[in-house]
Order: C-alpha cells, then structure tokens, then sequence
C-alpha cells in the first residue's frame, strides 16, 4: 500500500457523507482508509460504520473504548498499518478529484520532503473563496499560524499560485512521509489530546532535515468548526468561550509544552521578544476568558 488514509472521527457523521464522496472520486487510487471513531456513542459509531460499508472504499475501522483525541487517534491509526505516506484528514473536509495524487507526486519528488499541503479553502457558503491554510508559517515560538487563513483568494492570488517550501503543515489536511516522521521521533504524543501537535511535529521534522513544501495543485476544503480567530480582541474573546473549557485547556497547556521543549536563547532575541509579547496576550485573553481554565492549565503546567 501506497499511502494511508487516517481520519479520527467525533461525532462527524454529519459531514462524513461528502468527505467520502471525494474520496471516492480520487484520480489516485493505491491507498486504504484508516479510520477511528472517538464518540464512545454506540449509535454514532454503529452510523459511521455504516457509511464507510456503503461507500465501497477500502477501509479499517477502529472504534476506541474513550475518547482518545485528535492524537491519541492518529498515534494510534499510524501503528495501524506500514504505508510510506499517511494522510491526516478531519471529517469536516472534502477533497478536490486531483489532491491525493498531486500531493504524493509532490513528496516523492524528493527524499527531502517530509510534508506536503495542498491548498486548503474554508468551506463555506461563500461565492467567494476564503484560505483555510497555505501550510503554516513560523513567525516566533509563540505564534505558528495557518499562512492565509482568512484571506480572501482573491487578495493573495499570486502567491497561493506558486508552489513552494513552508514551514510545515495543518494536521487537518497534511500528507507525511513515514520514514520523516519516525526519524523526528514519531507521530504525536497521546497526551496532549488536541492542538499544537501539527505544529510541534514541523519543528521536528525541521530539525531532522525534511522540508516542508506547499502543492498549490492540491486542492481542498476544510470547515474549521472548532475555532474561527476573530480579528479584534472582543471578537476573540467571544470565539474563546465560545470553545469547550477542555478544549481551551488544551490548547493553552500544549502551548507551554511547546515552550518547554523548543524554548532556548539560541532562537534570537527577535524571536524571543516576539513570542513573549505573544503569549503575554493569550495568557490575558485565556484569563478573561475563564479564569477557571487558566488556573485548572496552569496546575497541569506545574505539576502535570
């Protein structure tokens, strides 16, 4: 088997018709799907399972006794199987005819390459097209982001043209080299659950020698319905609480874990001042956010 399809499933039913419609429409055709269902709902799992029969593709259903997260899911998808390149996917995405073939002609077109993204647009109702992620892209240790989330396509049309090295990859769409990922030290750690994993991991693969590289051939659709950053600081406010506590926590913690495994003097004054005056900002909004999670995360940070 060529490549491995992962896709880590929480009460994604609703949109899990349409992602498997683009599957089945791939112009690439050597891959298997691995899929884990997280719900501990016996009724969703026993839909899902249903869909995934009816949709004819080549499959391997995991159905996890908790929920596991986004990483504990992939972690445990990636031991599942051997393939030389794996693809995260989420439920709420949809994939054009052309991408699994374009972005694995783009990774094996060099050894160095140990990731690769198409070109990921929101999925909205829009006539317009707004970029969900373009890879990401590294502005200081405190803030890795989506490049062009939220454009409009129309604002940046020259550079999402142009294919190209990026930092690294969203885990929400990313194509990965297997033998890259063992040689940063693995997929993602289990515990941390949910956000940050995709952008530990490009540090990694960085730092193991791989390239990251944007496909602008490959072309997707993602809804993005955990998070929407707003642009000013009420707007944030209100999509922070608007989030699970749990998923704030998360979020917050894996963001000091970050710091705790990259943070040196050796980044530059630059980058350190950057991210200092980052995480000032996020530790406030997290704060007014809920007090409760800042100090419930800051327990964990201390004493795990």
């Amino acid at each position: 088997m060529r490549l491995a399809v992962q896709l880590v499933t929480y009460y994604g039913s609703a949109d899990l018709p349409l992602l498997l419609e683009s599957l089945n429409h791939q112009t690439m055709k050597d891959w298997s799907l691995f899929v884990c269902e997280n719900s501990c709902d016996r009724v969703e799992a026993e839909r899902v399972q249903k869909m995934l029969e009816a949709s004819g593709l080549p499959h391997q259903f995991f159905i996890s006794e908790k929920n596991i997260g986004f990483d504990g899911g992939h972690q445990s998808l990636f031991m599942m199987h051997d393939a030389a390149y794996v693809l995260l996917l989420n439920h709420d995405a949809r994939l054009e005819p052309a991408y699994l073939e374009a972005v694995t002609h783009r990774i094996e077109s060099d050894p160095t390459i140990g990731s690769v993204t198409g070109l990921v647009y929101r999925w909205t109702n829009d006539q317009e097209r707004v970029i969900d992620t373009a890879g990401l892209e590294y502005r200081c240790l405190g803030r890795i982001v989506d490049r062009f989330a939220g454009e409009r396509a129309s604002t940046v049309t020259d550079a999402i043209a142009r294919d190209g090295q990026v930092f690294g990859v969203s885990g929400a769409i990313g194509l990965y080299r297997r033998s890259a990922v063992l040689r940063a030290g693995g997929l993602f750690d289990p515990t941390w659950f949910l956000y940050k994993e995709d952008a530990d991991l490009a540090i990694r693969l960085k730092r193991a020698g791989f390239s990251a590289w944007f496909e602008p051939a490959a072309v997707a659709f993602h809804r993005r319905g955990l998070k929407e950053e707003g642009r000013g600081l009420f707007d944030r406010l209100a999509n922070e609480r608007r989030r699970l506590p749990f998923l704030r926590q998360c979020s917050y913690e894996n963001q000091w874990r970050m710091y705790r495994r990259y943070f040196r003097l050796s980044l530059g004054l630059r980058d350190i001042c950057c991210t200092i005056v980052v995480e000032a900002g996020r530790s406030v909004l997290v704060f007014l956010a809920s007090p409760r999670v800042f100090f419930r995360a800051w327990r964990r940070i201390l004493f795990g």
